[in-house]
């Protein structure tokens, strides 16, 4: 068992190699709670991701939104707090192309967004959480997961990863 990792569907911790790997197969590994498998080419992913967007709030609370966008030798990531932070200031900040390496790997190989469903939505809740979460690819793919008061097994390790960025405008998660 490989006890760091949590499963992006259930997010228990029963996660091992994937034993059934076959070359068409390429999910790295299996959850020993749900049966699931997910780790889909995260090296691939992590070479070919160039752009990354999160959103989320609410309403009443406006949303809060980092974006970050590879360029030549470097990455901008541009933070925006929600309207009712009184800072209410938007930071664009230049990071080295390692910092955005971290990110990714993070994002692809400890959460494994990729594996997440398209959508998470509660019906049963009118108002509350909104959130989306996009990344585009240089073959031009986009990948998009997005939820309204319904979240995946992991968002608050995402939440807990990102909040030192949205400190920095006085926008964090709590």
């Amino acid at each position: 068992m490989i006890e760091e990792l949590k499963c992006p569907y259930c997010g228990n911790q029963t996660v091992e190699e994937n034993e059934l790997q076959q070359p068409e197969v390429t999910d790295k590994y299996a959850c020993g709670t749900c049966d699931k498998t997910f780790g889909l080419r995260a090296n691939e992913s992590i070479r070919q991701c160039h752009t990354f967007s999160f959103t989320y709030g609410g309403f009443h609370g406006g949303f809060k939104t980092i974006l970050i966008e590879e360029q030549d030798g470097y990455a901008d990531m541009k933070i925006i707090p929600p309207y009712g932070v009184i800072e209410n200031r938007e930071l664009t900040l230049r990071i080295s192309l390692d910092e955005w390496r971290a990110i990714k790997a993070y994002l692809f190989q400890e959460l494994f967004v990729r594996s997440w469903d398209e959508d998470y939505y509660d019906s049963n809740i009118m108002d509350g959480t909104q959130w989306e979460l996009k990344l585009k690819f240089d073959n031009r793919k986009k990948f998009k997961v997005a939820g309204s008061n319904l979240f995946p097994a992991l968002f608050d390790e995402l939440l807990d990863y990102l909040d030192p960025y949205f400190e920095q405008v006085g926008a964090d998660k709590k």
